[in-house]
């Protein structure tokens, strides 16, 4: 059932996207006598509401002076911020007997039933720029899926307490993010018989527009056939249990290749590494390195990235429990962990390190509350300076110049500055 539902989704935003872009196309032709209002102001004061870290004495330089660097050799055009997202759940106070074939209310300590409540996510914050690589790391459990889900807009933004997504100071809107981004769920969901050039072309069929003559969408597979590094094995089947196929790290590069048809701004992945060996993860991880300097914002979440993978990483998140244990630059994992009194060896693998750590804290009476609290003290001043990092362009300015570039492959297609504008104001 959870298969088919997964499937269901999959087809569902690759229909989704096609209506879309025709709906946009169709106003892009209209011509309204109404006057035109903006449908976003023109700018926008981010706020931290109840900032966790007052009152503190602790400070640390803010994330801006820690001299992360782009592919692109230019100021970023795109910057996703995310402030104090907390998210809970209603953990269930009631439990089905069998043989009486009907749920009974489980009352609490006090005498009542009503539910108690599981925190997921607790103020969770950072940022992530185009031509970079924001990975989440954790134990399992940790919130590393929930976290990529939230800023996917796979949870209810209403649901994500006083918290809040931006893309360059504007509040990313719902509409906006179907458009602009792609979501790569850790299960690849392919059909066994197809080439691996016969998949993605299926996926162009289903996700880019029909306006779109064939032979532009025959390029955009071709040129994302080699983008992925599958030009060897793109007349393989994908292939199941019962069928030779492709390789696990190949199968995965797929997977990707199928969302990303679309060449998205915004790219989120929970756990592409999963199940895959070293050399596979690795190639897996320099695909997304290469999307990301295309201009792309890539966030995923990976269970235990190898050292050679810490190397590709821009900016690392480590969460315990739903809290933020680090965020930074991985080159300064080590100073952090030294300076919380555990120094880090030599050429040992930081990722394991750090997680080592997290995993001893939390076994601990109280669990891994010394390292959050320790963290919190250094990122004193960092939110403002999260709050005060904006790309150079606005919104509507920066999409509209990566559409130029070629990003937003059918929109760059059509008359970007035309689609653009139409999606940013309503008649």
């Amino acid at each position: 059932m959870k298969v088919a539902w997964n499937v269901f989704s999959v087809l569902k935003s690759y229909i989704s996207m096609g209506l879309l872009l025709e709906l946009l196309i169709s106003l892009s032709q209209c011509r309204q006598s109404t006057a035109v209002m903006p449908l976003l102001p023109a700018s926008i004061t981010v706020e931290v509401a109840d900032n966790e870290f007052a009152g503190t004495n602790f400070k640390e330089p803010s994330f801006a002076e820690h001299e992360f660097s782009t592919e692109l050799g230019r100021p970023p055009s795109f910057i996703l911020a995310f402030h104090n997202l907390t998210y809970t759940i209603k953990t269930p106070t009631s439990k089905t007997f069998p043989f009486l074939l009907r749920r009974i209310d489980l009352a609490s300590s006090d005498g009542n039933s009503h539910p108690a409540r599981r925190t997921l996510l607790d103020s969770i914050s950072g940022e992530a720029r185009d031509g970079e690589i924001l990975a989440i790391i954790g134990a399992s459990g940790s919130g590393k899926s929930t976290l990529i889900d939230a800023l996917a807009d796979r949870i209810s933004k209403s649901s994500l307490g006083k918290g809040g997504v931006f893309l360059n100071g504007h509040p990313l809107e719902s509409n906006i993010q179907k458009t602009i981004s792609a979501y790569v769920l850790q299960d690849d969901l392919l059909f066994p018989m197809l080439t691996v050039e016969e998949t993605l072309t299926f996926a162009a069929e289903f996700r880019l527009p029909r306006w779109l003559s064939a032979s532009k969408k025959r390029a955009r597979v071709q040129a994302l056939i080699d983008q992925l590094g599958l030009r060897a094995a793109a007349s393989t089947i994908i292939g199941d249990e019962g069928h030779r196929g492709v390789s696990g790290g190949e199968r995965r590069r797929v997977s990707i290749g199928t969302d990303i048809i679309h060449d998205p701004i915004l790219l989120f992945l929970d756990e592409p590494t999963s199940g895959l060996d070293s050399t596979s993860a690795f190639r897996v991880m320099k695909v997304l390195q290469m999307i990301a300097s295309s201009g792309s914002v890539v966030v995923t979440s990976i269970h235990q990235p190898s050292a050679r993978i810490m190397g590709l990483l821009d900016r690392l998140l480590i969460l315990s429990q739903g809290r933020t244990i680090f965020f930074g630059s991985p080159n300064r994992l080590a100073d952090f962990f030294a300076d919380f009194g555990r120094p880090m060896s030599q050429g040992e693998n930081k990722a394991e390190f750090a997680l080592d750590v997290v995993r001893e804290q939390e076994e601990r009476p109280g669990g891994a509350d010394k390292l959050v609290q320790f963290f919190r003290l250094r990122a004193q001043g960092s939110i403002a300076g999260l709050s005060e990092a904006r790309s150079t362009s606005t919104l509507e300015a920066a999409i509209t110049a990566s559409i130029s570039r070629g990003k937003l492959f059918a929109a760059a297609i059509l008359d970007g500055m035309v689609l653009i504008s139409n999606f940013f104001f309503i008649a």
